[in-house]
């Protein structure tokens, strides 16, 4: 569908050349004409993003991402340039004059965005001045078609290499995105490439509040979910972590606040077409057979992965003919991940995916979810593996009592723990920065640091003899309890 999507793009830059009419330059500046638009994009960047992308962040920019993506947005850019400007601009600049056809063009350019966008689309109002300007001063559509590209293309670097970045080429907060050159045997370039044109919001709550009789499931809850993360979603029995995951869907309304799925409200058709579920409680018919309901969920897909080699991927191959009600509790699950999977989605959201798996179960389905993700889906799952959250999530939200009570990082989240323990055997211990306790007894020490690496550094430097040297960092179960208090 991307391919067809381009050819259409382009096909309309050349229609719209043939037909458009001509502006006389207010500028007549020859072959400068792009380069300025070029620099315009590039100052409209740096106004609205309010960000200064430095040569150590470029360096750490994918280069073979960079370009393929550059190529994409040009295409994109030139298209809508030509229907806003070179169209719609040209051709109201003879009845209404230069200054009214930028402000009507302008305004239906923004007001183009609105249900995608919302309030953000008032951006455009001002991109699209920039845009236009470009083209009446110039005369030139690679003006406008020159800073719409390098405008996007910015962004698309400050995507990569500012995580704070304020603005986006839709006019929507950046966010960062974590990407890996690997690339999922299960997805094929088309999605890779859709991937580089979609918008970079999937899935929030936003201050989501939900009450089930006398019981605050979710209490001014915030949660985000970007393209090419893992978030961990983690709390003890009855956090609301279910709670959470059924409104982002629309499966549940919020009492208070409000959900967000790819810029849409959840409830709508149209917002859960690109992404898979797997449900805590999945309910399977049991007479169907493996391959018969996979060929069922795969009809209702323009494109979807081919049936055999999803079932190969899951481990599924030689079930294919198998009753579902012959299946055991972890195929069954295999079985509704490869179901989730069917239809290539943007993203997937889990709730417990690998309950009832078994270990070599559960490093198949952790297989291919690490390749969706480095692929740049994303990636909501709750679980009470805490090992599993610990070695996949690239980012994990615990919550206690419907709030949030710790995010970040695995690292992120341990710290909030304490300090590292160091064990060792010595006659004596030298002081050393950064030890915080010590307890002796005899030969025997334990040392509490913040920084472990930088203590046995000293202590090695410090020439001292010792053995039986232990470094305990503290676990993610042990931060787990402490955040949210949970013993059982």
């Amino acid at each position: 569908m991307t391919v067809v999507r381009l050819a259409g793009w382009i096909a309309t830059v050349v229609l719209a050349v043939a037909v458009a009419p001509r502006i006389d330059p207010l500028l007549d500046e020859g072959a400068a004409a792009v380069p300025l638009g070029i620099c315009a994009g590039a100052i409209l960047f740096a106004v609205l993003a309010r960000k200064r992308i430095s040569p150590a962040a470029l360096v750490t920019v994918p280069r073979e991402r960079l370009l393929a993506r550059t190529v994409v947005i040009t295409v994109k850019a030139a298209h809508e340039e030509a229907v806003w400007r070179a169209v719609l601009l040209g051709v109201l600049v003879g009845p209404i004059g230069r200054a009214g056809a930028l402000a009507v063009s302008t305004c239906l350019f923004a007001a183009a965005h609105l249900n995608r966008l919302g309030p953000r689309a008032a951006q455009h109002l001002v991109t699209g001045v920039v845009f236009g300007l470009a083209y009446l001063v110039t005369g030139r559509l690679a003006a406008a078609i020159g800073a719409h590209a390098a405008y996007n293309v910015l962004i698309g670097v400050g995507r990569l290499s500012l995580p704070d970045l304020s603005v986006s080429a839709t006019g929507e907060p950046a966010r960062p995105i974590v990407r890996s050159s690997d690339r999922s045997r299960l997805f094929s370039p088309r999605a890779v490439l859709r991937s580089a044109v979609s918008s970079p919001s999937v899935a929030s709550l936003v201050a989501v509040s939900k009450t089930f009789g006398e019981v605050r499931a979710l209490d001014g809850l915030d949660l985000d979910v970007r393209p090419g993360e893992v978030v961990g979603l983690l709390g003890p029995n009855g956090a609301g972590k279910s709670t959470a995951i059924s409104i982002v869907l629309g499966l549940r309304r919020p009492d208070e606040g409000r959900a967000v799925l790819f810029g849409r409200n959840p409830r709508e058709t149209g917002a859960r077409r690109e992404i898979g579920v797997v449900l805590q409680e999945v309910s399977l018919p049991p007479v169907l057979r493996v391959g018969e309901l996979v060929q069922l969920v795969r009809a209702h897909y323009r494109d979807p992965v081919p049936q055999s080699e999803l079932l190969e991927r899951l481990d599924l191959g030689e079930l294919a003919r198998t009753q579902i009600g012959g299946l055991s509790g972890g195929q069954r699950r295999r079985l509704a991940m490869a179901l989730a999977l069917a239809g290539r989605p943007r993203a997937l959201f889990l709730d417990e995916p690998t309950a009832a798996i078994d270990a070599g179960g559960r490093r198949v389905l952790w297989r291919e979810l690490s390749a969706f993700a480095a692929a740049g889906g994303a990636i909501l799952v709750t679980t009470q593996q805490l090992e599993e959250a610990e070695r996949y999530a690239t980012r994990l939200v615990v919550i206690s009592h419907g709030r949030i009570v710790g995010e970040g990082t695995v690292g992120e989240i341990r710290a909030r723990v304490g300090k590292a323990t160091i064990r060792l055997r010595a006659e004596h211990l030298p002081r050393v920065p950064g030890a915080t306790v010590v307890e002796s007894t005899l030969d025997r020490h334990v040392v509490y640091v913040d920084d472990p690496e930088r203590y046995v550094a000293e202590l090695v430097r410090s020439g001292i003899r010792y053995q039986d040297l232990e470094v305990a960092r503290p676990s993610l179960e042990d931060a787990f309890v402490t955040l949210t208090g949970d013993e059982t």
